[in-house]
């Protein structure tokens, strides 16, 4: 027997496979890691791409908006607040001027307790934080229409200030190539408005994974931030234990494009052929509700190539202690007929903001059976939506061997970063 390990968040799952099975671990390349975080986002914002350096952007009397990441990201958001402080003081801007908006996109509001633990008790007191409500109209402002007809509609926050800045993190995402960047802005504090405008079929089904160039969606997130405003960003590349591997800061794209190949040199892995069991780990906190950690799935189906064959089976053990997630996708799955109604309703009648999951649940389902195991979602809920429950990752792994003669295994500890590309064009 082979033992082998992946991720349910901050704990690793250890299981065995038989020998004589054909397995092959993907696993993201191995880049020098930052030792000091502080002193490497000093440097990348002291040394910016693309634009002037902050403290040189501002002047006394300036409102300022700082845009941060939500709890479903994990980075140094408190050592980036910290120097974002302090190089807004060197140009005049007082505390009281700042306000720090929380990007939440369609993702619930975060707790103080959370807050303080991402970006320390000193400032979540001293600092006006604000969590971002895509709904709630009277925080919403609304300020046109884009060249290509996209509702502008954004936190009014963000709206009022003079300065725009953004955190955030470049890593493999559906729509978008890769996160991070313009994302904050177009998504993170826009209204449900323009993120339904963004995230709809047609734009959904022409993006892939580490797909930046020539993207559909990313077009539209520029074109909305351009309108909008944003004057600065800094953004992180990490491993997927969050180790920091670069730090980019300056222009929101042209920052953004350096990072990405850091990213890709990283996260891009060639391997030679499909497999039928794909066992896909996801790291903390992505493991906390199911609406991220099915994200896991994704690098699996929804790159270049899909790596499992038609028929086949993801196994995800994610703990979802937070449940759904999301609403909205889960009651529309348990009243369909199942994916391929989705499907063709999404195509005609489209779907609001968040409710996209169901559409890239469906397409998963298409190509392969979602297993989700050490939940504590109850299967019966799981099963609502088309999705497979086994109790342990082990006991998932022997029934899907037990079923397959010459099966192949393909497991991705980090499979939320990992991007699996085929060297054959040819699919099973």
């Amino acid at each position: 027997m082979a033992r082998y390990a992946v991720p349910n968040g901050k704990k690793l799952i250890e299981f065995t496979i038989p020998d004589g099975v054909d397995v092959t671990v993907v696993e993201a390349r191995k880049l020098p890691v930052l030792p000091d975080a502080e002193r490497a986002v000093r440097e990348a914002v002291a040394n910016p791409i693309g634009s002037r350096r902050l403290q040189a952007m501002v002047r006394p009397g300036q409102k300022v908006a700082i845009i941060v990441t939500d709890i479903t990201r994990k980075l140094p958001e408190d050592v980036i607040l910290r120097v974002l402080l302090e190089e807004l003081q060197v140009g005049g801007i007082r505390r009281e001027d700042i306000t720090v908006v929380v990007a939440t996109g369609t993702h619930r509001p975060n707790t103080r307790e959370e807050l303080v633990d991402m970006f320390g008790k000193d400032n979540v007191s001293s600092l006006n934080f604000v969590n971002h409500n895509a709904w709630d109209k009277d925080g919403l402002v609304y300020l046109g229409k884009s060249r290509r007809g996209i509702p502008l509609v954004v936190n009014k926050h963000v709206a009022a200030a003079d300065i725009k800045i953004s955190t955030g993190v470049i890593e493999t995402h559906l729509l978008a190539g890769y996160s991070g960047g313009v994302k904050s802005v177009a998504v993170g504090v826009a209204g449900a408005e323009t993120i339904a405008a963004t995230h709809n079929y047609q734009v959904m089904a022409e993006t892939r994974l580490g797909v930046v160039e020539g993207n559909t969606f990313r077009d539209f997130l520029t074109e909305a931030t351009l309108a909008i405003g944003l004057d600065f960003i800094v953004n992180v590349v990490q491993t997927g234990r969050k180790e920091l591997v670069r730090v980019v800061a300056g222009d929101p794209v042209a920052a953004f494009l350096e990072g990405v190949k850091t990213a890709r040199s990283m996260y891009e892995v060639e391997i030679d052929d499909q497999a039928d069991i794909v066992i896909a780990g996801v790291g903390y906190p992505k493991n906390r509700d199911l609406y991220q950690a099915t994200r896991a799935a994704n690098t699996s189906v929804f790159g270049p190539r899909p790596v499992v064959k038609k028929g086949g089976v993801i196994i995800i053990p994610a703990s979802c202690e937070d449940g759904f997630g999301h609403p909205g996708y889960v009651e529309w799955m348990a009243a369909s007929n199942g994916p391929e109604d989705i499907i063709e309703h999404a195509a005609k009648e489209g779907f609001a903001p968040g409710d996209q999951k169901a559409l890239i649940l469906s397409w998963i389902l298409k190509q392969a059976r979602l297993v989700v195991t050490d939940c504590e979602i109850p299967a019966g809920e799981l099963k609502k939506i088309y999705l497979d429950a086994v109790p342990t990752l082990q006991e998932a792994v022997n029934r899907e061997l037990a079923g397959r003669t010459g099966a192949r295994v393909i497991i991705i500890p980090d499979a939320l970063l990992t991007l699996p590309i085929l060297r054959k064009q040819q699919l099973l």
